[in-house]
């Protein structure tokens, strides 16, 4: 087989492997598009079950992404268990600090 004819296969082998990444990408796109996630209800019963520990918290105990699992727009939304916390007041405080307002009511995560 000539060189030339071995760089065109090679091309077209890249080419359809790009290919097929972006069709699986924009298919994992798509389904997430639309969905309804409420992934914020967790049992707690009072305040002081907030403060993320190991035993609490242990998919996401010392890392740094909570936003990855935490959908910032979700946070927050209802009093599930008679708080004493203005919600819309947290809501504020996490929107203007971002995950550094997290750790005056759930401690620094294990870091």
């Amino acid at each position: 087989m000539s060189s030339l004819k071995l760089f065109l296969s090679g091309l077209s082998l890249r080419e359809e492997t790009v290919r097929n990444y972006f069709i699986f990408l924009l298919l994992f796109l798509c389904v997430g598009c639309g969905v309804q996630r409420e992934y914020e209800n967790y049992d707690l019963r009072s305040d002081s079950e907030l403060t993320l520990t190991v035993q609490n918290h242990p998919h996401g105990f010392q890392k740094r992404e909570c936003f990855y699992c935490h959908v910032k727009a979700n946070i927050h939304q209802v009093d599930r268990y008679g708080s004493s916390f203005d919600l819309a007041y947290v809501r504020s405080l996490v929107e203007q600090n971002g995950i550094n307002a997290c750790k005056d009511c759930h401690g620094n995560n294990g870091n």
